[in-house]
């Protein structure tokens, strides 16, 4: 006897139609804030899905042969597009451009590598006056972020000290006791966060907290903390 399909799950099934999958993904990496792989190869009319982690980072077109931009996002968000000229289509992160970099490989529908297209001719080539205004990627963030609700305690052998900060950026706990400092910088997303500093030998030490955004700008730094460590 042949088992039958309930229909609300034929109904479900008939009105989300399953999503294609993607030909290549390149994925984000935030220890060493670049893209794996960085080079990818697709045959014209596939897909590249980028899939982003923990802290934010967009994709955007790098060269002038194609128009791309994504939000800032992180997992599970992906960004998508669907390539079907053959071509080589370079890529960044505008967040890390210095190390985000990356390029998609378009062949032919044969398999073939595509031939360098020439340069439109001079009366094609776009004057100065006719680069359209930066876009939001493109657009330096000129705004100070917010570090507040620092708070610093004791745990064995190092200290830990909890904030909160208003955009994604890096946080640098710095832990001074005479004339030795411990210094450790993490990058971390918006909101309440807290960092540990291990391997601190017992004493008494002063403990300062500072910020920056993504773009560099610095966070008015915490009042310094007093701390005794202990074994």
């Amino acid at each position: 006897m042949r088992a039958s399909v309930p229909a609300a799950a034929l109904l479900a099934v008939l009105a989300f139609p399953a999503v294609a999958a993607a030909d290549a993904t390149v994925r984000a990496v935030d220890v060493t804030n670049t893209w794996s792989p960085a080079e990818v190869t697709i045959k014209a009319g596939e897909k590249v899905d980028w899939a982003f982690a923990s802290f934010p980072h967009n994709v955007k077109n790098k060269s002038a042969n194609w128009e791309f931009a994504s939000l800032n996002l992180v997992a599970p968000q992906t960004a998508s597009n669907t390539f079907t000229t053959p071509g080589e289509y370079e890529f960044l992160c505008a967040l890390h451009g210095s190390t985000m970099t990356g390029k998609v490989i378009v062949l032919g529908a044969d398999g073939q590598a595509p031939a360098p297209l020439p340069p439109p001719p001079l009366s094609e080539q776009p004057l100065a006056n006719d680069i359209p205004p930066l876009s939001v990627f493109e657009v330096r963030d000129t705004v100070v972020p917010k570090l507040d609700r620092v708070k610093v305690s004791r745990v064995a052998r190092g200290v830990r000290v909890k904030f909160r900060l208003s955009e994604a950026g890096k946080v640098t706990v710095k832990a001074t006791r005479g004339r030795s400092v411990t210094t450790r910088t993490v990058e971390v997303a918006k909101g309440t966060r807290s960092i540990t500093v291990k391997g601190l030998k017992t004493g008494s030490y002063r403990v300062q907290v500072s910020a920056k955004d993504l773009a560099g700008n610095a966070a008015k730094s915490a009042p310094r903390a007093s701390v005794t460590v202990r074994r």
